[in-house]
């Protein structure tokens, strides 16, 4: 845009200019009106055809003809941008003087070379400012380039930190969640059966209240006991668990699974029998996972009666240094099957809930119903030694 308003501009100099030197005027207007709508239409198509070039060559010859005005010449620099443009306008001069002059030329030489001198000045003043406008313009393309991609840049990096803040929030809303998913399986595994061995031992002391006051006390104590331990359970669960909680023994654990059916069996009467082999006597098992395994084997149990009204349960765990298994089968006549695997164990709060723990372990669970219940929980075992290497 800046070379076509500088051609058109010189070129309404030069015309204005030749008018001094003129006796023809308003051809000589006619003629600049010509040129500059040439100028107009190579800058609107972009094209520098032959014809162009020979168009403008003939308009800028009259124009030249037209007027005595030396400074006319300066047009011909116009047709070729190049740095060429700017020996035109005097050679071109010089040939126009030495056919007008023709026998008397040497008298007019020094006129004409000083003439010429200044065309070329002229043309190469034209020509180097042409130059530094493009450079210019180059230079504020870069700098409009450069901020574009400071401005992008900062988008990109505001964008960046949105997706940092959004993320960290989805992280810490999934350790929440995460949390929350671990308290509700405890309190369910721990808490709810406790209670729901004292609804039994208060079912029991309401059927022997009239024939065996002894017992049915008893029982109601038992309830009693029961309820305030799943109260102080809940308790606990609330709070924040400890983070720091050393890895449990083996034989340390097996003693707090000894607990868990103890208390069952002095709860239902029914006969539980355990047993252990562990290849590892100094085997560490990690506190979260006895805290989920004790409550899964209580949820077994409570289960088995609940819904197969077993009497009979066999608990077998045996332990190496990489995996803890434990297996708890019953007499019971449950309904489960593979048919209604699936459906059982996405209805079963307390089975979906083992089986979710125990895949985000690494571990795997089995779950079967041949001549009884039975359930198969593998867990990965890792040595405190090798914690700390993570």
């Amino acid at each position: 845009m800046w070379d076509f308003f500088r051609v058109q501009f010189l070129t309404a100099a030069l015309a204005v200019y030749s008018l001094f030197y003129t006796r023809y005027p308003y051809y000589l207007l006619c003629a600049a009106g010509l040129l500059m709508l040439v100028f107009t239409i190579e800058n609107i198509t972009g094209e520098n055809s032959i014809l162009t070039v020979l168009t403008k060559t003939m308009l800028i010859i009259f124009i030249c003809l037209l007027s005595n005005g030396f400074l006319v010449f300066i047009l011909f620099g116009q047709i070729f941008y190049k740095r060429a443009g700017f020996l035109m306008p005097p050679v071109i001069y010089l040939l126009f003087r030495a056919a007008y002059y023709k026998n008397i030329f040497l008298d007019y030489l020094p006129l004409v070379l000083t003439q010429m001198a200044v065309l070329f000045l002229a043309s190469v003043f034209i020509w180097y400012l042409q130059k530094f406008v493009d450079k210019y313009r180059d230079y504020r393309n870069k700098m409009a380039n450069s901020m574009e991609m400071l401005a992008v840049s900062g988008l990109a990096e505001k964008k960046l930190n949105q997706a940092l803040i959004i993320q960290n929030n989805i992280i810490e809303r999934n350790a929440r969640l995460e949390e929350r998913e671990n308290i509700s399986r405890n309190i369910h595994n721990n808490a709810g059966h406790m209670a729901a061995a004292a609804s039994m031992a208060l079912e029991a002391a309401d059927i022997l209240w009239q024939t065996d006051p002894v017992r049915a006390a008893d029982k109601a104590r038992m309830a009693n006991e029961r309820i305030k331990a799943a109260l102080g359970y809940i308790r606990h669960a609330v709070r924040v668990l400890d983070d720091e909680a050393k890895d449990i023994p083996i034989n340390d654990f097996k003693m707090e699974l000894d607990a868990v059916i103890n208390n069952f069996v002095m709860d239902t009467e029914i006969k539980v029998y355990f047993d252990m082999d562990a290849s590892e006597p100094e085997l560490q098992i990690p506190h979260e996972h006895t805290e989920f395994l004790s409550g899964a084997v209580a949820e077994l149990l409570t289960n088995g009666v609940k819904h197969g009204n077993a009497d009979t349960f066999t608990i077998w765990m045996q332990a190496d240094s990489t995996h803890l298994e434990i297996s708890v089968l019953d007499n019971g006549q449950s309904s489960f099957n593979r048919d209604n695997a699936l459906k059982n164990i996405q209805n079963g709060f307390g089975i979906k809930k083992i089986i979710n723990y125990v895949k985000k372990s690494g571990g795997s669970t089995l779950f079967k119903n041949e001549n009884g219940f039975y359930a198969e929980i593998m867990m990965p075992v890792v040595y405190p030694d090798d914690r700390k290497g993570e």
